[in-house]
């Protein structure tokens, strides 16, 4: 498209030519400037990074799944529908070591999670993908010890429905794979072992493995759209917790 600049004569008949000649460069430098503006503009949007957060994810299908379903066999945890908050702050502490595991170190040594705006991409794309609907769970014994349980030690921080913390770093853990949980429950009853005071009978540390198994069935059982599961189980209140540790 042409554009159509008025001959200063037109404007003004007494000007000469040297001044027509001066007025149409001036004319034209303007138009030049205009253009490479919106030149300068489109390339500087063009340079901008996009953060992908599904690009991202890419090397984390081998072991997590292409939907963040986790592993068949329940022991890689799902990331679908992980609170997002809580998505970035592990990503980031498996990069600085703060949390152990080898492959995840792997994985986010890559130069990509050291810019802040990929973590948060990735953690985005992740919190907004459906949940695993069949999660894998346990055995459905003593469910009703586990509810027991889980209101009492886990749902001020997690919710009643395991839904997690909008913010900070409180994961959802309703639906989460029962194998990947009773690992998890037990590396947390190590750390509580050390730092809970001798009267504390019922952490973590003190449950028997019935109590653990219970609560991390219970758990993968849990869903926002269910106020509490139909237990018709009695209760094995005897298996509660034991003196000594347990696995």
């Amino acid at each position: 498209m042409s554009m159509y600049f008025p001959s200063p004569r037109e404007t003004d008949p007494s000007l000469s030519i040297y001044q027509m000649k001066l007025a149409h460069c001036w004319y034209r430098a303007q138009a030049l400037l205009l253009v490479l503006s919106v030149a300068v503009v489109t390339v500087a949007h063009a340079a901008s990074p996009i953060h992908d957060g599904k690009g991202l994810y890419a090397p984390c299908v081998v072991c997590h799944q292409p939907n963040a379903w986790g592993s068949p066999d329940g022991r890689i945890p799902n990331l679908a529908g992980q609170r997002e908050g809580y998505l970035a702050y592990q990503i980031t502490s498996f990069r600085s070591g703060t949390r152990t595991g080898t492959a995840m170190h792997v994985v986010s040594a890559h130069p990509k999670f050291g810019d802040p705006s990929d973590v948060t991409a990735l953690a985005e794309y992740l919190s907004a993908l459906d949940m695993n609907p069949k999660p894998v769970v346990g055995s459905g014994e003593n469910l009703r010890l586990g509810q027991e349980i889980y209101a009492y030690i886990c749902s001020s921080c997690h919710g009643f429905n395991g839904e997690g913390g909008q913010k900070g770093n409180v994961p959802r853990i309703a639906k989460q794979h029962y194998p990947y949980l009773r690992r998890e429950i037990r590396d947390l009853a190590r750390l509580h072992r050390k730092i809970s005071n001798a009267g504390e009978d019922l952490v973590l540390s003190r449950l028997s493995a019935v109590g653990k198994d219970a609560v991390a069935d219970y758990i993968s059982r849990l869903s926002e759209s269910e106020e509490a599961l139909d237990l018709k189980l009695k209760d094995a209140g005897s298996k509660l917790y034991d003196a000594s540790p347990q696995r």
